[in-house]
C-alpha cells in the first residue's frame, strides 16, 4: 500500500527536477540599457506603480479606472524606441508582453502609442500600462524579434 504514494511521490520528483534543471533562462537585457528592436533600439527608461502615483491615462479608460485584481498590481512601464535604420521603426505595441518565470504573457492595458511609425533619427517615448501578478519573478517586455527587456524590482510595491 505504501508503494504506490512512494511511487507516485518519486515520478513527481523526477518530472519536476528535470523541468527545473532542463529549463534555460532566456537572456534579456538589464533594465535601463538598450535593445535591438527591427529598425533600432529599445530602451525601458523606468517602471513606475501606479499605487505610488495614481497616474491615469489623458484619456478615459474604463479598465484602469477600476481597481487592480486581487493579487496584482499596475505598473506604468516607460519605454524609448530610437530608430536606427533607414526603414525605420514600425511600432505596433500590441506585440509587446510581459512575461515571467512559471506565468503566461501578460499584454497590456493601455498603451500611449498603440501603433507609430518611428523615422530614422527619431525617438518615441511610450507608455506601456500592465497589470503584473504581486509574486511575479524576472520579469522581462518581449517585443518582435526576440527583444526581451528586464523590467527590474521596482515595480514590486513591497520592496
Amino acid at each position: 500500500m505504501m508503494l504506490i504514494p512512494l511511487a507516485l511521490i518519486a515520478a513527481l520528483a523526477l518530472f519536476f527536477g528535470y523541468v527545473f534543471l532542463s529549463a534555460k533562462p532566456e537572456p534579456s537585457v538589464p533594465l535601463g540599457a538598450s535593445a535591438a528592436v527591427p529598425g533600432g533600439m529599445a530602451r525601458v527608461n523606468g517602471v513606475v506603480p501606479l499605487e505610488k502615483d495614481g497616474w491615469l491615462p489623458p484619456e478615459h479608460v474604463q479598465a484602469l479606472e477600476e481597481g487592480a485584481s486581487a493579487g496584482t498590481h499596475r505598473v506604468r512601464v516607460l519605454v524609448q524606441f530610437t530608430a536606427l535604420e533607414g526603414a525605420g521603426i514600425t511600432l505596433d505595441s500590441s506585440q509587446y508582453v510581459v512575461t515571467g518565470l512559471g506565468g503566461s504573457d501578460v499584454k497590456p492595458l493601455w498603451t500611449s502609442n498603440p501603433r507609430a511609425e518611428v523615422r530614422q533619427g527619431d525617438s518615441l517615448n511610450a507608455t506601456m500600462v500592465f497589470e503584473l501578478p504581486d509574486k511575479s519573478i524576472a520579469l522581462v517586455l518581449k517585443g518582435p524579434g526576440g527583444t526581451r527587456l528586464s523590467l527590474g524590482l521596482s515595480h514590486h510595491t513591497g520592496s
